[in-house]
């Protein structure tokens, strides 16, 4: 199932403006230490009585880490009125490894990172909690948990999410121009068609690179071995050195794709989704072989003395009129229920994407990439790292 909507609806082209603006914030703000925020929500004039801060256990402010390109314009004000707590919102996660290096340390000796709630994806999320990093989710004070979708309750990492909730998910496939490829893709193998060399490239996290070349193979991620990584990895490898895969990249995939410089790309759904203003032509498709689901998660830190704020904040969300308006403005798949009935109202065209509301059909072929330990996960990760040529 790809995305054919040639229209570049008004919204996406909202979206990339936002993504330019945010690209170039965070190119600015690089030097700035790790406190430092890309984006603060600005407070408005009026708030809401001080009962309803006091309700939320009396926390006045929260602080939160997330990635750019994540939310809409009115979600942190209007928290900030329905409950009277300042949310200072900042997009400083720009990679989990980054992240990771620069909160473990003080969560290790249990010391404040001067956040109460971080977003990063599952693995990543998996690894804090089983190194003690995050406090439990205080159930009493989130009712909208009932609104999380069943498919995402029951992950290996943080069973019964008694640590976790899904900011967003998204899925990772196959990005390309059927104007450069000549052609309709269908299958992951697609990707290795010799009329496409040099024009391919592969994502640096591994699970979504390593996932797609396993399912090719009629591998399940979900039950990954060191047998099955090494055999994807060496196709890579092969490939890599041969020049038919020209880079590894984060999300700068997606400027080369949109102007062309590129034929295919290993590609989250959410970038196609967006890039469609700037060239309407791209595609992004689940192989038939199937795709990644990721999610990116919010967890509170061990050492947060916020955390009834972060609560609040974490249920707000949950609402799924709030998530709707967060989704029209990052175009990935809410994990909360009801959201496509309230997008509908909102971003009609949008709520009919493939890319924001699966189909059955596709939600069927979407594959997560199971838990490792420390010791698979370095492992793994070294057979990948040799692999790109890092």
């Amino acid at each position: 199932m790809s995305y054919d909507d040639k229209d570049p609806m008004e919204f996406l082209r909202q979206y990339l403006d936002r993504r330019r603006f945010l690209a170039r914030s965070a190119l600015a703000a690089s030097g700035l230490a790790f406190g430092s925020s890309l984006f603060a929500a600005c407070k408005g004039k009026e708030s809401a009585p001080a009962a309803s801060a006091a309700a939320a256990g009396g926390s006045k402010s929260v602080k939160i880490s997330n990635w750019p390109l994540y939310i809409d314009k009115e979600t942190v004000p209007n928290f900030e009125k329905a409950t009277g707590i300042h949310a200072e919102y900042t997009e400083d996660v720009n990679d989990n490894n980054e992240f990771f290096a620069k909160i473990s340390e003080p969560l290790k000796r249990g010391q404040s990172i001067d956040r109460d709630i971080i977003v990063l994806t599952d693995w990543m999320a998996g690894r804090l909690i089983r190194l003690g990093y995050v406090a439990p989710l205080d159930e009493a004070k989130f009712p909208h948990k009932a609104n999380l979708e069943d498919n995402l309750r029951g992950v290996s990492w943080d069973s019964g999410r008694k640590y976790s909730v899904p900011w967003l998910s998204g899925m990772t496939g196959i990005g390309y121009n059927p104007k450069k490829t000549g052609r309709e893709l269908t299958s992951i193998h697609d990707i290795f068609d010799p009329k496409f060399k040099g024009k391919v490239t592969m994502l640096t996290e591994m699970r979504d690179s390593i996932g797609l070349i396993m399912l090719g193979d009629g591998k399940d991620p979900a039950k990954a071995t060191k047998a099955d990584v090494a055999a994807a990895a060496a196709k890579i490898k092969k490939y890599r050195k041969n020049g038919h895969i020209r880079a590894f990249t984060g999300n700068d995939y997606a400027e080369d794709l949109a102007a062309g410089n590129i034929a295919v790309a290993i590609a989250w759904s959410g970038d196609i989704q967006g890039l469609a203003a700037d060239n309407p032509d791209l595609r992004w498709v689940a192989p038939k072989e199937g795709a990644m689901l990721f999610s990116d998660n919010m967890m509170i830190p061990k050492t947060s003395d916020r955390a009834d704020a972060a609560m609040a904040w974490i249920n707000y969300v949950y609402d799924p009129a709030v998530s709707a308006k967060i989704v029209q403005a990052a175009p990935y798949i809410s994990p909360v229920k009801g959201t496509s009935t309230e997008l509908a109202k909102i971003a009609p065209e949008l709520a009919k994407s493939p890319l924001v509301n699966p189909p059955a059909d596709l939600r069927a072929r979407l594959h997560i990439f199971r838990g490792l330990d420390d010791p698979e996960d370095q492992e793994f990760n070294r057979i990948f790292q040799d692999a790109v040529g890092a």
